[in-house]
């Protein structure tokens, strides 16, 4: 379940003298107190116009909630992940049988000429992503790392003839331990493809034993004709991967270049290329909806709760107790004198 976290949460100790400001300017702003300190407490209530309280949002409250969501804005709110700008995409290892067998003409021209073929057709397909080559018979050598530049390894396509490899055989499980070295080495999330027309029996007992994190698919290359090589079926069983038959056309390696977008290692490599998404730039247009209609309701304007009376109204005139009346003062009434529509007493 994704945890709420603030990526900058120092910012958040600027909701203190938030708080602060707008409490002082509350207080500056709070009418009732203001006369408090000038009227008597027993006249005040008299001449309150109006209801006590202010209904509906007031501009100093808007201002609140305007500085509290700014703060959380910077400070970073997260509860999700996303992949880093800079982690490659999911790199690709191409394992490339290259043994007497691949020579062989009912694939026309021939297997190992087919294979090049696709190889060419599936990084035309992955231009910009991470592709990398290894070729193995009775040993596995490494041809190219991952690298972006798939014309590097289309020159060296052409140089491979199974008379390279020092041992002939099957050594499908040196293949996959080097392949998933290279991966380690790159630090990428990513998966392996292995091109090969059969696997040997011993070979899939191997390559059950192995502990490697990054899945596999199978290119297979036999005729249409010609059943799936057994082995080759027991190895992908083991391997949990998928087989991909040979095609005519280009739709086996368009499926596999879509899969091996989709593949990612499972052991939390593809955690550590993650990082938290800042949801702060979320909150922007929340802010610009609260500033917009700040400015409408007018921050610094605050309508007085005692107000002069307009002409419609009246205004009765209240005798005066007479422990309260200043000796100054007339003995019956008391006026109000509007002055710039701000109420001014004068006792007569």
């Amino acid at each position: 379940m994704p945890e709420l976290q603030f990526l900058r949460p120092f910012w958040l100790l600027a909701l203190l003298p938030v708080i602060l400001t707008w409490w002082l300017l509350w207080r500056r702003q709070d009418e009732l107190a203001r006369w408090q300190r000038v009227i008597d407490p027993h006249l005040l209530p008299h001449l309150l116009v109006g209801d006590d309280g202010q209904k509906g949002v007031r501009p100093i409250h808007l201002l609140l909630v305007v500085w509290t969501v700014s703060v959380l804005a910077l400070a970073g709110p997260s509860w999700r992940m996303q992949p880093s700008p800079f982690t490659a995409d999911s790199g690709l290892m191409v394992l490339l049988k290259l043994n007497e067998s691949m020579e062989s003409t009912d694939i026309q021209p021939s297997r190992l000429e087919r294979a090049r073929q696709k190889i060419r057709d599936l990084l035309s397909l992955r231009q910009g992503a991470s592709t990398g080559l290894i070729v193995y018979s009775g040993s596995a050598h490494l041809v190219m790392p991952l690298t972006q530049d798939e014309r590097v390894i289309e020159n060296m396509l052409e140089e491979l003839a199974p008379d390279l490899m020092p041992i002939d055989g099957d050594a499908l499980d040196k293949a996959l331990e080097l392949g998933g070295e290279m991966m380690q080495r790159a630090g990428m999330p990513g998966s392996m493809l292995v091109i090969a027309d059969t696997v040997a029996p011993a070979q899939v007992t191997a390559v059950a034993g192995l502990d490697s994190p990054y899945p596999v698919q199978f290119l297979s290359f036999q005729p249409p004709d010609i059943p799936l090589d057994p082995g080759l079926r027991d190895a992908s069983d083991a391997l949990g991967a998928s087989i991909e038959q040979l095609t005519p056309d280009a739709t086996d390696v368009e499926k596999i270049a879509r899969r091996a977008r989709s593949l990612e290692t499972t052991t939390g490599m593809e955690n550590e290329n993650r990082r938290p998404e800042d949801a702060g730039y979320f909150l922007l247009p929340l802010l610009a909806l609260l500033a917009l209609f700040s400015f409408e309701s007018g921050l610094s304007g605050v309508r007085s709760r005692i107000r002069v009376p307009s002409r419609r109204s009246r205004l009765i005139a209240r005798k005066l107790p007479a422990t309260s009346r200043s000796p100054s003062s007339s003995p019956e009434t008391i006026s109000m004198v509007p002055l710039s529509r701000r109420p001014i007493w004068t006792f007569r």
